[in-house]
């Protein structure tokens, strides 16, 4: 039994990279020395909420691009975005930056909510692909917590593990023994779980095929040819998923599974 602990141990421990890996933020060259020494994002910060609060919507977004563009960014930052635009009545750029918000915080209810009504307005109204049961359950769970928690989670749970391990081996007494290995098998199911939702969590940021449209009206070509026929229109708001990239075109894919090619200008990513 206390080889297969030492085994157990030595798997673990080589997860313990992958865990560190998932704390490392997702864009590591954000910020800029430059930048920050010339332009305070705190004072930028709370100009953008003063004007946000007087009614100046459009005052307040460029306020806030002007921190993105210092190469910050957080949930709450886009959270903000999100209302000004729609407060500003460019709902497509509201849903754009919703989803920017949860991506960095998918518990955010407030986010999540408001994003259901800002997708409301949108004039489209198209039914997704039907996933499985355990597909949709897997996703809700992943969003549970945002990725840095996962990964804290996992950090925890390894270090209960490895220290049930010690009391095993260590231990001359039965009952420690038998106790440290009911809590070995629990942290390695809490190790095993949070690793998965946090590289779920990770991937749903680090993904970039993803886009909104923010024409009032987009058309959506048989080929990337403006004369090719016409398959559908799209409206402001509407997400769609990005296959490829030919010229000023992009090859999209909307949520009932149909295909076709859009200007590229049409759509920003998330």
């Amino acid at each position: 039994m206390r080889k297969i602990f030492s085994v157990l141990t030595a798997i673990i421990l080589s997860t313990t990279l992958t865990v560190a890996r998932a704390q490392e933020p997702a864009n590591p060259e954000s910020a800029t020395p430059e930048v920050a020494t010339t332009i305070d994002p705190e004072v930028l910060w709370q100009r953008g909420n003063r004007l946000y609060t007087a009614g100046d919507y459009n005052g307040a977004v460029a306020t806030y691009d002007s921190i993105v563009k210092c190469g910050v960014e957080s949930a709450a930052l886009y959270y903000n975005i999100a209302g000004a635009y729609f407060k500003a009545g460019k709902s497509g750029k509201a849903i754009l930056n919703y989803h920017r918000s949860l991506r960095l915080d998918p518990a955010n209810d407030d986010a999540a909510y408001n994003l259901a009504y800002a997708e409301s307005f949108t004039k489209d109204r198209i039914e997704e692909v039907p996933r499985s049961a355990v597909s949709r359950w897997f996703a809700r769970a992943a969003r549970i917590m945002s990725e840095s928690c996962w990964a804290a989670v996992s950090l925890v749970a390894l270090a209960v593990l490895l220290s049930a391990i010690l009391f095993y081996q260590l231990s001359a007494r039965r009952k420690v023994r038998k106790g440290g290995f009911v809590v070995a098998l629990v942290a390695v199911v809490v190790l095993a779980v949070s690793i998965t939702f946090g590289a779920s969590a990770r991937h749903q940021i680090m993904v970039d095929n993803e886009a909104i449209v923010l024409s009032s009206a987009a058309v959506v070509k048989a080929s990337p040819d403006r004369t090719s026929k016409e398959l559908f229109i799209l409206h402001e708001g509407t997400k769609v998923e990005v296959l490829s990239e030919f010229g000023e075109w992009s090859e999209i894919r909307i949520a009932d599974g149909n295909e076709g090619w859009i200007r590229t200008t049409s759509i920003e990513k998330i």
